[in-house]
């Protein structure tokens, strides 16, 4: 997927775990209870999402900007890991 425009995408309840989605826009994309651990997100544009609800973020590497973000928005937890995804993004 690296550098693909996902505007508007369903991602929900995808297993994108260790996938290569470096600067791939994600604008207005439902990534509900998709699971991306350890997923490359290098230049990747996570804004105005449809939703993170219950999405697992387990060792992904994001930008403080990003990372503020996700966490403002996150809630949830994943139906297969058991994550929540508050704790799964280490916010605050």
């Amino acid at each position: 997927m690296f550098g693909s425009f996902a505007k508007g995408a369903i991602f929900k309840g995808a297993d994108m775990t260790g996938a290569d989605i470096e600067s791939v826009d994600f604008q207005q994309a439902d990534l509900s209870n998709a699971i991306l651990t350890e997923a490359e997100t290098a230049g990747a544009q996570f804004r105005n999402l449809a939703s993170i609800t219950g999405s697992d973020w387990t060792d992904v590497n994001l930008r403080k900007d990003q990372r503020k973000y996700l966490c403002s928005i996150a809630d949830g937890v994943n139906p297969i890991t058991g994550n929540a995804t508050k704790e799964t993004l280490l916010c605050p």
